[in-house]
């Protein structure tokens, strides 16, 4: 077998196979197979020969590179890990282009909820599902009259892949928003993310809210800082809420522009080898909250746990996710990769917030069934509310006295 070369670099499905057996539903045919004893030295053997089987003997004609998909799912499915999973070409190119900010698509975040459903996180401005009157919170029911529901990271995959998958010009899609049920086609188009939105609230609140930690989200957070400078502004909340995470090196830089010199993130792998980031001696010194909820996620996480630690600021909302591993993607030569948990991340203090969260400084659960992002309301947003609140009284205590 010949060895594929692969290349990596640092980014932060499960098949489910059943074997049953029915003697009153299956007519069986013993046949002795002539097979090798596989050994200590060659344990993939036995999954070369059945792959050959299947392809001689099943009574209906079979594809290679579908077999051979299926079982790179199913071993990656055996570690049970929902974060490390297999990209086909296909699947590898439309996440490289949505995580640019570029893509043919319907623009919007969609999770997996505890519960094991289908919810629409966020929805992009100007967007075919903005204009088809998709919003945050909404439940997908249906793809096209399939039903949907996701309890591993492949369910929530396949659904992706389904409203993709389409005729190629629109998608039709069942949607529960509280009690009622609604019928919505999205027409596909050209969508463009801006990763961080920003503007200023009350004369003197700088408000950014930051997507993901991809594509443009260090210039226009860098972007959006000196904005709020110009305008010198008197504190700032950055808006992290439903942020599912996105590559280390981005949460790192970012960090970097507001946080004190100091160690911010490590990363230790199986070998127990240790990586280092660090934060360097300029930074904006502002009173400073971050908002999270429940699906503040991953890089969200280091941030408001880096925040927290140096205490540069106060974390407002609900307990975040907890997800405290990074993954790689290693990519191949025919355009396929595969995504792999590769290390546990800790924050400077040495914690692992995997399984457990950050939890607020101020706990605000949302009591708002609609949030909008990019056109922040302290008057229908309770979270928003309680941190301007704060953040209101951290300025107050910084300032001096007259």
């Amino acid at each position: 077998m010949n060895k594929r070369g692969i290349s990596a670099y640092a980014a932060i499905c499960l098949i489910l196979m059943t074997a049953i057996a029915a003697s009153t539903v299956t007519l069986l045919l013993t046949n002795a197979h002539s097979s090798s004893v596989v050994s200590d030295e060659n344990p993939y053997q036995r999954l070369a020969e059945i792959q050959n089987l299947v392809e001689t003997e099943y009574y209906l004609e079979t594809d290679s590179q579908s077999l051979t998909t299926g079982a790179i799912r199913g071993m990656l499915g055996s570690l049970n890990d929902p974060y490390t999973f297999y990209y086909t070409q296909e699947e590898l190119q439309k996440t490289q282009e949505e995580d640019s900010g570029m893509y043919h698509g319907i623009g919007m975040l969609l999770t997996n909820t505890a519960d094991g459903n289908i919810c629409v996180l966020r929805v992009f401005r100007d967007s075919p599902a903005e204009q088809a009157g998709v919003q945050p919170g909404d439940r997908i029911l249906a793809v096209d009259g399939t039903a949907v529901s996701a309890t591993t990271s492949l369910g929530l995959s396949e659904v992706i892949s389904q409203i993709r998958s389409g005729d190629g010009e629109s998608v039709q899609l069942q949607l529960q928003r509280d009690s009622e049920t609604l019928e919505v086609s999205i027409v596909f188009s050209d969508v463009t993310i801006n990763y961080v939105e920003y503007q200023i609230l009350d004369g003197d609140i700088g408000y950014l809210s930051l997507y993901q930690f991809v594509g443009n989200d260090v210039e226009g957070f860098s972007e959006a800082l000196s904005a709020f400078r110009e305008a010198d502004v008197c504190g700032m909340i950055v808006d992290l809420r439903s942020n599912p995470g996105g590559y280390l090196d981005d949460v790192v830089e970012i960090c970097d522009m507001l946080l004190p010199q100091g160690l911010i993130v490590y990363t230790e792998d199986r070998q127990m080898r240790r990586q280092e980031f660090y934060a360097d001696e300029e930074y904006w010194d502002i009173p400073l909250a971050v908002l999270v909820n429940e699906h503040s996620a991953s890089a969200s996480e280091i941030f408001a746990a880096a925040i927290q630690e140096a205490q540069r600021g106060l974390i407002v909302g609900e307990k975040t996710y907890g997800k405290g591993v990074v993954q790689t993607l290693y990519t191949f030569p025919e355009g396929d990769g595969v995504q792999l948990t590769t290390s546990a991340y800790y924050t400077a203090s040495g914690t692992s917030i995997h399984g457990t969260g950050v939890t607020p400084d101020i706990q605000a659960p949302t009591t708002d069934a609609l949030v909008s992002f990019y056109a922040p309301d302290p008057k229908n947003d309770s979270q928003l509310a309680t941190a301007l609140d704060a953040l209101r009284a951290q300025i107050a205590v910084s300032e001096p006295a007259a």
